[in-house]
């Protein structure tokens, strides 16, 4: 194997551990793409290795992570894609009382149990992690990052956050004596690793979500199925097309070829805006592929399937192993878009599913609205223009640039806030005024909503607000949006969670008023 992807160490520059990790990668991914060109019929994930890595405590891993770890556990055979800290392995034969002096674990008898440990000569894996340091700008007081948000707004505006990334090393159990020292923990991760059950997919009928995404209009562009032999995104378009389903020899072909081109679709100016003009077979349309191609078979891995390399994508292997070669870096940018793209792709997939188990429409009317220009409004099953909104004088903007700032703020700062938190831009209303979008949150059936407005200051210069609205009326106080999308993301989430109390507590005052009317 060629050794030239490693960093030059010989003029005294010492590898950092985020380095090392890297180059771990690097080797992994390398490896399992000279076995993929000796044999392109092998899946990117063998039939063993398909089920989402997780932590002892079963939080998955996620992003490239999850990737890197499933390669390593196929390269190693591991029988459960479970993965600990040397600490927290540590932690297992410790309880704590009341005052926090530790005891060695014991069974329900009263016995000491068995020491849990890493097997001897056993090396670990790193995996990336992502801290933040949040220290007052005057004070130099540090918080913890759970405290920092629950800040208001302006009292976050004192403090600088310093995003970290950090490696932890990590060892599967089958590296510790877990399964002889605690089998009842043992059993429980089993069960836990199970494979997701694939039923009616297996007599060739595809899975109720991603029918329904396709049928329905659930994805962010319109997805076509033709007979023919061509399965791509079109840019200019903004829509997948497909072969028909029954082309293919197996419906678990067609699903992988779906979720591959919907990788593509999430890479559009209006979405996680990734894709480029770039020529056909350049270096930056086979970085394209190898994204589209990662995302798809952990999407497929995530919901029990293989995925083998799409055979239009073969030809690029050696791109993409000479860019491996030269430089780590190419592994990482590659491997935090398919952290953003697949991430994309299973929340749609995992809400709709979850619709259709709650009885409800399998796609939610806002969804099959996001593929449909802002100035329409989805109303049942039509389509209708929204109203003409009148002029204003405020900032000497007219209505229909106070829509495009708004639109262009929205697409260009909270996409990512959006589709990862829930909250869905379904359309434009008026508001004192003034045009504003308006968002509804997937997470709850209340009637109240968040609107975005848009203000100048003397410099002229575009502010953005969050307002809570509840029969025409507003709730709570209204608050600047950031334009840093990392902080947007994090803004969002605490205003999805805000909405959701809003709208559990209304509730069940209208239950307890029911309560006592019907006394």
């Amino acid at each position: 194997m060629r050794k030239d992807y490693h960093r030059n160490q010989s003029e005294g520059n010492r590898q950092s551990a985020e380095d090392k990790a890297m180059d771990r990668f690097v080797e992994l991914m390398i490896e399992r793409l000279q076995d993929i060109q000796q044999d392109w019929k092998k899946p990117w994930f063998s039939e063993d290795a398909i089920v989402v890595p997780r932590n002892l405590s079963g939080r998955k891993y996620n992003g490239m992570n999850s990737v890197m770890l499933m390669l390593h556990c196929q390269r190693n055979g591991y029988e459960l894609p479970v993965f600990c800290t040397f600490d927290r392995v540590a932690g297992l034969n410790y309880t704590k009382d009341k005052q926090g002096a530790r005891q060695q674990a014991k069974d329900s008898n009263g016995e000491k149990l068995p020491q849990v440990m890493i097997n001897k000569g056993e090396k670990s894996f790193p995996v990336f992690i992502t801290t933040f340091t949040c220290v007052h700008s005057e004070t130099r007081e540090r918080i913890s990052y759970d405290d920092y948000k629950l800040l208001s707004e302006d009292k976050r505006k004192e403090y600088t956050v310093y995003p970290k990334l950090q490696v932890y090393n990590v060892f599967n159990v089958a590296q510790t004596n877990l399964k002889e020292s605690r089998p009842e923990l043992y059993g429980k991760l089993e069960e836990q690793c199970r494979g997701p059950q694939r039923g009616g997919e297996l007599k060739g009928e595809a899975m109720p979500a991603v029918d329904a995404l396709i049928k329905e209009n659930g994805w962010y562009c319109p997805i076509h199925e033709v007979h023919g032999d061509d399965a791509y995104y079109s840019i200019s378009r903004d829509e997948i097309v497909l072969p028909e389903r029954e082309q293919f020899n197996e419906i678990e072909a067609f699903e992988a070829t779906l979720f591959h081109e919907a990788a593509h679709s999430t890479g559009s100016e209006n979405r996680l805006n990734r894709l480029k003009p770039s020529a056909f077979g350049s270096a930056e349309y086979a970085a394209e592929e190898l994204k589209a191609e990662l995302t798809a078979a952990f999407v497929a891995a995530n919901y029990g399937m293989v995925k083998c390399v799409k055979s239009d994508s073969l030809p690029y292997l050696k791109s993409w192993l000479d860019s491996l070669h030269q430089s780590p870096d190419f592994l990482k940018t590659i491997l935090m878009d398919v952290k953003r793209a697949s991430g994309m792709l299973i929340q749609r997939i995992d809400g709709i599913q979850q619709r259709i188990d709650l009885g409800l429409s399998p796609v939610a009317e806002e969804w099959k609205a996001e593929h449909e220009p802002l100035h329409t409004i989805a109303t049942g099953t039509e389509h209708v223009a929204a109203r003409a909104l009148p002029q204003t004088d405020v900032s000497s903007l007219t209505a229909e640039e106070v829509k495009t700032r708004l639109d262009k703020f929205m697409q260009q700062y909270y996409y990512a806030a959006r589709f990862d938190n829930g909250a869905r831009v379904t359309g434009i209303v008026e508001y004192e005024g003034k045009p504003a979008l308006k968002l509804s949150v997937d997470k709850m059936n209340g009637d109240s909503s968040y609107l975005v407005t848009h203000e100048q200051d003397a410099e002229k210069k575009d502010h953005f607000f969050l307002r809570h609205i509840d029969e025409g009326k507003e709730v709570g106080t209204s608050r600047e949006m950031p334009h840093d999308r990392d902080e947007a993301h994090r803004f969002m989430k605490e205003a999805v969670r805000e909405y959701t109390e809003y709208e559990s507590q209304k509730e069940g005052k209208q239950e307890e008023k029911s309560f006592y009317r019907g006394r």
